[in-house]
Parts: C-alpha cells; structure tokens; sequence
C-alpha cells in the first residue's frame, strides 16, 4: 500500500506549525473519525519526512518517549 501523498503534506503542516512536538495521538486527532490514518500510517509517512529531509536545514526527530508515548518535532540543524 502506497503512502497518500496528502497524509505526509498534512503531517509535515501539522508539525511546523505546531511549534511544539506532537504524539501520534496528537497526530491522530487532526483528524476525523473517518478519515483518521493508523499510526502505522502516520509512522511511514514521518519516515517518508525523515527521507525527504536528509541533507537539509531541517530534520525531524523522534524527541521524547514516555507515558503518553513517542513525539516528534521539526527542528533546525
């Protein structure tokens, strides 16, 4: 299954402006019930991010890992 094209651009949006790191949940809840994508989906398109940015000024990076469970921030390098 290919990735949609939107989710990544929807997931990149989201974390630049958040202006602070988002959790998958946090991720998840943009969205609405039926158009909501599976972390699994959201963590293949942080990866696709993750590609895209190699070698730029820009990076996004996994930043914590607790109880309510992995965030992750763009961030300058």
């Amino acid at each position: 299954m290919s990735l949609p094209e939107h989710l990544k651009h929807i997931v990149e949006a989201a974390l630049l402006a958040a202006g602070r790191p988002l959790s998958l949940d946090g991720l998840q809840a943009l969205f609405d019930e039926l158009e909501c994508p599976t972390k699994k989906e959201l963590r293949a398109a942080l990866e696709a991010l993750i590609a895209d940015y190699d070698g730029r000024g820009i990076e996004i990076v996994e930043v914590s890992s607790g109880n309510t469970g992995i965030s992750f921030a763009a961030v300058g390098r």
